[in-house]
C-alpha cells in the first residue's frame, strides 16, 4: 500500500483489489495459530531425546504460536481503502451533478421547458455513467456484499442530490410534475441496474425473453432498496408527481408514501397543487399523523 499509494488512492479497482487481500489476510491470520500449534506438536513428539531446553521450547512456541494480533490491522487497512475511495468517487459525483442542478429548484415554477430541465437530464446521464464505470470496475472484484453497500452509499449520494431540490421548490407546475415523475422514474430504473440480480435458476420454458428480463430487474429493485436508504424514498416523489390528491389520499393508506415523513409530503402538495377544499383536507390529515 506504501509503495502503490498513489494507485490506491486513484484507482477504484486497485483500491478493491488492495481491499480484498487485506480481507484475505486478516481471515489467514486467523487461522495460521491453530494450523502451525499442531505442526510445533508434532515436531516435539517426533525428537526422541530433544537437547536439553529444546523440547521446552518447541512447546512454548506451540502455545503463543498467533497471528491473531494482525487480524485488526489488516481488517483497518481494508476499511481505510475502500471507505477512501467511496468519498473520493462521491467527490466527483458531486462536482458532476450539483453544478447543473444549481438553479433547478428555481426552474420548477416554469410552464415549460427551460434549459434547467436539460441540464438536470444531463447531470443524471453523466452520474450513472460514472456509476457504470464504477460497477464494471468493482463487480468482478469485491464479495457482493461488500459490493452493494459501496454502491448504496454512491447512489444515495445521487439520489440526495437530485431530492433536495424537490423538496425545497416553493411552486412546482404540472408541467414540472410531469417532467419530475419521468426524471426520476428514469433514476429509479439507472441506479437499480447498479446492483446485482441472482439469476434463480432458469426460467419455465413457457416464460419469453421479455418477462425473464422483467424478472431480473424486479430483483435488482428488491436489492436496490435493501442496500440504497433512499431509494424507496425517490421512487415515491416520481410517483407522486403523477397522482391526483385523491390518489395520493389512496396512496397513503396503501403505505406509498411510508418512506416520506408527513411534513416532506405537506410541502409537497402545497407546491405541486393549488388551494382546494381537497388540498385542505389532505394537508389536515398528514397535520394529524
Amino acid at each position: 500500500p506504501t509503495l502503490h499509494a498513489s494507485e490506491v488512492g486513484s484507482i477504484p479497482r486497485t483500491a478493491a483489489v488492495l481491499h480484498n487481500d487485506c480481507v484475505y489476510l486478516a481471515h489467514e491470520s486467523s487461522l495460521l495459530g491453530a494450523e502451525y500449534k499442531s505442526k510445533f506438536r508434532s515436531f516435539e513428539s517426533s525428537m526422541e531425546s530433544p537437547p536439553e531446553g529444546k523440547g521446552n521450547k518447541a512447546k512454548l512456541l506451540g502455545e503463543v504460536c498467533t497471528f491473531v494480533d494482525m487480524v485488526p490491522p489488516f481488517r483497518d487497512l481494508a476499511t481505510k481503502s475502500m471507505g477512501f475511495m467511496i468519498e473520493l468517487q462521491k467527490g466527483q459525483l458531486y462536482e458532476l451533478i450539483s453544478p447543473r442542478l444549481a438553479n433547478f429548484q428555481q426552474a420548477l415554477a416554469s410552464n415549460e421547458s427551460v434549459s434547467e430541465w436539460d441540464d438536470a437530464e444531463t447531470a443524471l446521464r453523466a452520474a450513472l455513467y460514472h456509476l457504470r464505470h464504477l460497477s464494471q470496475a468493482w463487480t468482478p472484484v469485491l464479495s457482493r456484499n461488500v459490493y452493494h453497500m459501496s454502491m448504496g452509499n454512491l447512489v444515495d449520494l445521487v439520489f440526495t442530490l437530485f431530492l433536495d431540490p424537490v423538496w425545497k421548490a416553493e411552486d412546482i407546475t404540472e408541467t414540472a410534475s410531469r417532467f419530475i415523475h419521468t426524471l426520476f422514474l428514469d433514476m429509479a430504473r439507472g441506479a437499480a441496474e447498479m446492483f446485482l440480480a441472482d439469476s434463480g435458476g432458469a426460467a419455465p420454458a413457457n416464460h419469453q425473453e421479455l418477462s425473464s428480463t422483467e424478472n431480473t430487474m424486479q430483483h435488482r429493485f428488491q436489492v436496490a432498496k435493501k442496500f440504497a436508504t433512499l431509494f424507496e424514498k425517490s421512487q415515491a416523489m416520481g410517483q407522486f408527481m403523477a397522482m391526483r390528491l385523491s390518489e395520493i389520499h389512496r396512496g397513503l393508506e396503501e403505505g406509498v408514501f411510508r418512506s416520506v415523513t408527513a411534513r416532506e409530503l405537506s410541502h409537497l402538495i402545497s407546491a405541486a397543487f393549488d388551494d382546494s377544499e381537497k388540498r385542505t383536507a389532505l394537508l389536515n390529515v398528514l397535520a394529524s399523523k
